[in-house]
């Protein structure tokens, strides 16, 4: 058996390789991607590790994990795979040299399935069945003992070990007598780390995180230099040097325990477990990061040293994200919450805009996670970059001040970076010029200023598209001044000012464009572009095939082969063109009335269709049978009903009757024009209301011209009556309303309760039924006619 150190950058590669295959494992299940890929990794970290180690012992003890002598690093979490190890009883897992990936595979196949295999004796025997012979359970125990090896004290086996110097069992006593000490001091932490204390006082609890860390470190201190029981001290163990010098047990490592605590509580109250507000939680957390990082800082000016002080600050953005992102997601709501008020949320909880950078990638993700588009997340990311951007130019104009009004050339380039830029320069001369009270000089000052600046930054663009970028200048000057009139929006201007600014511009942005395009004719004709080319030409070449433009354009270019225009003379070339242009208006202007006018004698035609579509579904309507109302079945369903239920009666022995109600007689309360109501018409009303009295599990269903039944589910003799007694008077207690005209309308009714001992069929039931209907009909005519 190979028997040699391995490094401690591999033992925490193998322990959180193990520890997140064990957690996806659980998480997902053994085929899914996540789990393959982590089996895989574990697979080859191992493989690696057997040149220097074999077996490989992963071992619990004190609730703590450890690959031999070496602990786990603290900050993975491992708690879930405390309780799978407790709950099975198992102590170690030993992964030998020469281990398959198959065996692996079915390791963590039996391994995790602690409900076929509950105890770590099941799933040896389980191993040994599948010829699993190089993972072993509890093969090497904490002491060190193997099935096949005599118990010894720990002094025999330092003693009989080769190469290893008695003067090291000081060692080993030192680290673990600095196991014990933090042992001892993570139990009170987690006795004392609370989300309730978290919420209430995060600066104590920093405090005491800070505290506690600082009296274990002050302890093993105190451990170390005691030396041992036989008087061997560090100083003679070269071994035992080296590994107090590792960076074990060093300032920092009480904090980075405490941080995993807090963040498997803050997970828990995030996860629903207590009563938490996530707002207030966001507060604690930040309050608690921003005091314990004050600390440290405070503890390092007086000499104090933190070996892990990046990983401490790690662990508190990774604590202070979780709960942010968390709650970003639960205020964004699939969408209900504005992109505008999501950024002031978002602004409101992380004021600092180092944090904002730093976060936006993690917002990113997990909002197009929830279902945020690409395009609002951009509005989203713009809203948080105008703080971001204040900032910046805060910095820009505090550096740079003795420059702004003198250097024109510094600031054209500013603004040709950025137009956002540019509304923020426009805004402080804006401001400077309040002082006046003059309206109107503002006015014309941003006008003039937002045209200059913008007619310089859209001949920069059109160059840079090239021959063809004169194509392009009104849509970009149009783009550029509605991006700078945008920003002013946004700034403490007077909406009349910002009113009368953009008006003004849409009115002299025909005016503008033709200037613009003399200065691009000119700049493209300066630059070589235009050589040998006329001003007709170059014109010509910047209108795309298919618009109005080119097709004025067409007109001059055969004006001037008639003669009488000098095509190099932009005066006469501009005012042939807006001649032209001025005709295709007029011509546009006649097209659209004629346009206009067939689109209402169409739309006049449509809506005569529609009115004799609508009168012929009318008439088709009034000549239409009327059908049953809604809730109530033809003859023949409902016969098919009853005999389902005769079926259940007859095997389960389940009670059944039916309601059979006939019209008696009908007397209107004022006189009706014949023909205005037909007999039809009154079962149908009479047949709507019935389905509106009975119950949900009843069936009212169409008998004939004249009765009405009703299938009354799991109810016997004196319930029907019941039923029958509610449905009648609420029948009775209103004149019918057909047709705009009252009706009286005396009913009369039975309840047939069917006879499972007799097992009637439906034929006879229903025979007997309407014979039981017929005879009450028949008494009450007589009682009539003696009345």
């Amino acid at each position: 058996m190979t028997k040699s150190k391995i490094d401690k950058q591999t033992v925490d590669k193998i322990g959180r390789g193990f520890a997140l295959l064990f957690n996806r494992v659980v998480m997902y299940n053994l085929d899914h991607p996540f789990t393959v890929e982590s089996m895989n990794n574990f697979y080859k970290i191992t493989t690696d590790g057997f040149r220097s180690l074999s077996p490989i012992v992963l071992i619990m003890h004190q609730e703590q994990f450890f690959i031999e002598e070496e602990p786990l690093d603290s900050r993975i979490n491992t708690d879930r795979m405390l309780i799978h190890f407790k709950k099975a009883g198992i102590q170690s897992i030993s992964f030998e040299k020469g281990m398959k990936s198959e065996e692996l595979s079915l390791f963590v196949n039996i391994f995790s399935d602690i409900i076929k295999y509950p105890t770590a004796d099941h799933m040896k025997k389980a191993l040994l069945s599948i010829g699993v012979e190089r993972i072993r359970i509890n093969h090497v125990l904490f002491k060190k003992m193997t099935a096949d090896d005599k118990i010894v004290s720990k002094d025999t086996i330092v003693e009989e070990l080769p190469g290893m110097p008695k003067a090291s069992h000081s060692g080993a006593k030192a680290k673990f007598m600095d196991m014990m000490v933090e042992n001892i001091v993570m139990e009170g932490v987690e006795k004392s780390i609370s989300i309730k204390s978290l919420m209430e006082d995060p600066t104590s609890v920093s405090k005491a995180m800070i505290d506690k860390d600082l009296s274990a470190s002050k302890q093993r201190g105190d451990g170390e230099g005691n030396g041992d029981a036989s008087g061997a001290s560090n100083e003679t163990d070269p071994s035992a040097s080296k590994e107090s010098g590792d960076g074990k047990g060093g300032v920092g490592d009480v904090i980075m325990k405490q941080l995993d605590v807090i963040k498997t509580e803050v997970e828990a109250a995030m996860s629903g477990t207590g009563n938490v507000e996530m707002p207030e939680l966001a507060r604690a957390v930040l309050a608690m990061k921003k005091d314990l990082l004050e600390q440290i800082e405070a503890q390092k000016a007086m000499g104090v040293v933190f070996e892990n002080e990046g990983m401490i600050r790690d662990e508190t953005d990774a604590i202070m994200d979780g709960v942010i992102i968390g709650l970003i997601k639960e205020e964004y709501k699939k969408g209900k919450v504005s992109i505008q008020r999501l950024g002031q949320i978002i602004r409101r909880m992380v004021p600092d805009p180092e944090e904002i950078k730093r976060l936006l990638p993690k917002i990113k993700e997990a909002l197009l996670e929830e279902g945020m588009s690409l395009p609002d997340f951009a509005q989203l990311a713009e809203e948080l970059g105008k703080e971001l951007q204040s900032e910046e130019l805060a910095q820009i104009l505090k550096k740079s001040a003795d420059e702004i009004g003198v250097d024109g050339e510094e600031l054209i380039r500013e603004v040709q970076v950025d137009p956002g830029g540019a509304a923020e320069l426009i805004y402080l001369a804006s401001e400077i010029k309040k002082g006046t009270g003059d309206e109107k000089v503002l006015s014309d000052l941003l006008v003039d200023y937002v045209e200059r600046i913008g007619s310089k930054i859209s001949l920069d663009a059109a160059e840079e598209k090239g021959e063809e970028g004169g194509k392009y200048l009104k849509e970009i000057i149009s783009k550029v001044e509605s991006q700078i009139v945008g920003q002013l929006k946004q700034k403490d201007i007077d909406n009349d000012i910002i009113s009368s600014v953009q008006n003004r511009l849409e009115e002299r942005m025909e005016e503008c464009f033709n200037k613009l395009q003399a200065d691009w004719a000119s700049r493209y004709e300066a630059s070589g572009g235009g050589k040998g080319k006329t001003v007709l030409d170059i014109f010509e070449e910047d209108a795309e095939e298919g618009t109005d433009l080119k097709a004025i354009l067409e007109s001059v270019r055969s004006s001037v082969q008639e003669g009488g225009l000098d095509v190099n003379d932009f005066k006469q070339v501009f005012d042939e063109i807006s001649k032209r242009k001025l005709d295709q208006q007029k011509e546009n202007l006649k097209k659209e009335e004629l346009k206009k006018k067939a689109e209402e004698k169409e739309r006049l035609k449509k809506e005569t269709q529609q009115k004799q579509g609508i009168e012929k579904l009318e008439m088709e309507k009034k000549k239409r049978k009327p059908g049953l109302p809604k809730g109530v079945l033809n003859r023949k369903s409902t016969l098919y009903f009853i005999e389902k239920e005769i079926s259940r009666a007859v095997r389960y022995d389940t009670p059944f009757s039916v309601m059979l109600l006939s019209i008696l007689k009908v007397t209107p309360e004022k006189p009706v024009p014949k023909g205005t109501i037909s007999q039809s018409d009154i079962m149908n009303a009479l047949l709507a209301e019935t389905a509106e009295a009975v119950r949900d599990t009843d069936t009212v269903g169409f008998l004939d011209k004249k009765r009405v039944i009703t299938l009354l589910p799991m109810t016997g003799k004196t319930e029907s009556k019941m039923a029958m007694s509610r449905i009648m008077k609420i029948l009775q207690a209103n004149p019918f309303i057909i047709n705009d005209y009252s009706l009286i309308v005396k009913l009369v009714g039975i309840v047939s309760v069917y006879d499972n001992a007799q097992a009637q069929t439906l034929k006879a039931y229903i025979k007997a039924s309407e014979l039981e209907l017929f005879s009450m009909i028949n008494r009450l005519q007589n009682v009539q006619d003696l009345y």
